[in-house]
């Protein structure tokens, strides 16, 4: 009884007391403490790896919409430049299918 009364007085190193009541308390044996440390090393480790990846994607998303952009820019342009020929021959616009049906030229 006396041993149990100084473990529960005696200071650890960390400066914690040993609780009187260890009901509420988990026991894990040095063996499964390394398996958690090494599992969350490899947590870690697998979190790192996503989250370059993910950002390799974002950057990847950004390009890919600045692509876009430029191509609706090119095509925006090329649009233009087909309605201002059109005007020049015809005078105006004109729907080339309905022009096509109407008969031959």
């Amino acid at each position: 009884m006396e041993a149990k009364q100084k473990m529960m007085s005696e200071e650890d190193w960390r400066g914690f007391y040993l609780p009187k009541d260890l009901t509420s308390s988990v026991l894990i044996t040095r063996a499964q403490l390394l398996q958690l440390i090494d599992r969350k090393r490899e947590l870690d480790d697998e979190i790192k790896k996503l989250k370059n990846t993910q950002l390799e994607h974002k950057a990847n998303e950004a390009q890919k919409k600045r692509e876009i952009n430029e191509n609706k820019k090119v095509c925006n342009e090329k649009e233009r430049e087909y309605k201002e020929r059109q005007k020049l021959r015809f005078g105006n616009l004109i729907d080339l299918d309905s022009l096509e049906v109407s008969g031959p030229s």
